[in-house]
């Protein structure tokens, strides 16, 4: 049952990280047919100027270069209404009617340049090209332009949001594991102690012992919300609640998320410490033989074991697209710092978290002499 299960479970995974795969290819071939689209209508606008021009240059037959601007304006509004249904931004939307307007005009002007040229008024006619219409090609550029940034935009947008979907098929098969992996160990721990043994004599009783109660399961299933919501999170004030989620499935007294910024980690945000805490921690180099420059300069998750006296702790990698961009660090209770169960569940959580921070702008120190000595994490 356990193995269907994970079986099922698995098969879902990978069938939503199929789909997302598909969604980020279906992003770049909307990107590419929104670029060539641009690329047309630049073209065809430039042929549009380079035709106007030959208007009134000497020695060139008007009524060839007329129907070749006949065809020209054609295309363009054939192109403009083509770009119209793969536009999602609406300010792209914006543009594009703004460029249809730029075209009827210029098409109106056009009409007039050619009613001058056949009056035999060619300075009009130049005036009209030179003035109105060079101001309206330039419209309908910046138009083009205006129109492609903002459907970047959104596309972007669109790109962030698939890459921390990624993260959460990803976690929930490892979760599902672990949660295998412990339902089978206590299946065999029970047939273990179910199984009758023959002892030579019953044990003294100064001799015998007390075996420590188990150390409580990581809550899978709270894991998996949280990065859902993770996935979710759009401000601080939302993140420092989840900071606290977290704190609370992994039996933390605190947590530290550390921003690299040049060749140094700053404290952005914690849970867990006073409200003025963040500020006395000072900035940890890349080169500091702290738990957390390791983890930040290796990209591997670093251990710190308790002596008894004090907590453990592990440092996670944050870990974006190019390189690590920060650590989380979190001060473990119990001495469960060495628990597999919680090292991979805070390797998951950092994941995701690192798809909601990747966005921050990168920590700056405006005057290093102000700033406290750095500190070991």
């Amino acid at each position: 049952m356990v193995l269907m299960g994970l079986a099922a479970v698995t098969l879902t995974a990978l069938y939503s990280l199929w789909s997302i795969d598909r969604r980020s290819i279906q992003l770049t071939d909307h990107d590419e047919a929104i670029a060539a689209r641009v690329d047309r209508l630049i073209d065809v606008i430039a042929a549009i100027g380079t035709i106007q021009q030959g208007y009134v240059a000497p020695g060139q037959l008007d009524e060839p270069a007329f129907e070749r601007m006949t065809t020209l304006l054609q295309q363009l509004e054939a192109e403009r209404s083509a770009l119209g249904p793969l536009l999602r931004s609406p300010a792209a939307a914006g543009s594009l009617e703004a460029l249809a307007e730029s075209g009827r005009a210029l098409a109106a002007a056009d009409a007039r340049t050619r009613e001058n040229l056949s009056l035999g008024q060619e300075l009009m006619a130049s005036d009209v090209i030179f003035s109105d219409g060079r101001n309206l090609l330039d419209g309908m550029i910046a138009a083009i332009r205006d129109l492609h940034a903002a459907e970047r935009r959104t596309s972007r947008g669109e790109r962030v949001a698939v890459a921390r979907w990624r993260w959460l098929p990803i976690g929930l098969i490892l979760l599902v594991g672990l949660g295998a992996a412990r339902r089978a160990a206590g299946i065999s721990g029970a047939a273990v102690r179910s199984t009758p043994a023959v002892r030579s004599a019953a044990p003294d009783a100064g001799t015998r012992t007390r075996s420590a109660p188990p150390a409580p399961s990581v809550d899978l299933g709270a894991a998996a919300a949280l990065c859902t919501d993770l996935a979710r999170v759009t401000d601080t004030a939302a993140l420092s609640q989840l900071l606290a989620r977290a704190a609370a499935i992994l039996d933390a007294a605190g947590l530290i998320v550390w921003m690299g910024a040049g060749e140094q980690l700053f404290a952005a945000l914690g849970h867990g410490y006073g409200p003025d805490a963040l500020g006395r921690f000072g900035p940890i180099g890349r080169d500091d033989t702290s738990a957390a420059a390791a983890a930040w300069r290796t990209g591997r998750l670093t251990v710190a074991a308790g002596d008894g006296s004090s907590h453990g702790g592990l440092v996670v990698p944050l870990a974006g697209q190019a390189a690590c961009i920060g650590v989380l660090a979190i001060e473990i209770r119990h001495g469960r710092e060495q628990d597999p169960a919680v090292q991979a569940v805070a390797t998951v959580i950092a994941a995701q978290l690192a798809t909601a921070v990747a966005g921050w702008p990168p920590a700056s120190v405006s005057d290093p002499a102000q700033q406290p000595e750095a500190r070991s994490a």
